[in-house]
């Protein structure tokens, strides 16, 4: 005999029917099984009511801006340079890079005398 129970139809549920089994093998009692669109509808209704009164007021405040990634491939030579450098100063590589785009950055606003290229929060590009 098989210390495994064989998995049979009884044994599956459907997606977002299944139920939890009490000890001893005794189904939840009835007002636990009930749909879920139920009680879903139970659920979502004080979230409505919060949701509402949170919307009626001021706007939400928009999202924090996220740094952006940029990929940067260089010699082996370089890259173990760079990790030696950040072992020394006991920064990491991305910061000693962040550092030096910052530098060179700062370099061309004043070459070309342009406040887009400055540090300005705002996207000057959409300006015209």
């Amino acid at each position: 005999m098989s210390k495994f129970a064989s998995v049979t139809a009884g044994l599956l549920a459907r997606k977002g029917e299944a139920q939890p089994w009490m000890q001893g093998g005794a189904q939840a009692p009835a007002q636990e099984r009930m749909p879920l669109a139920w009680r879903s509808e139970v659920r979502a209704a004080p979230a409505a009511a919060a949701f509402a009164e949170a919307s009626a007021g001021k706007p939400p405040p928009s999202p924090p801006v996220k740094d952006r990634s940029c990929a940067v491939r260089m010699s082996p030579h370089d890259y173990e340079r760079l990790g030696i450098l950040s072992v020394k100063t006991g920064v990491t590589r991305q910061a000693l890079l962040k550092q030096a785009l910052a530098q060179f950055l700062a370099a061309k606003a004043q070459d070309h005398g342009c406040a887009c290229l400055g540090s300005c929060e705002r996207n000057c590009g959409e300006a015209g």
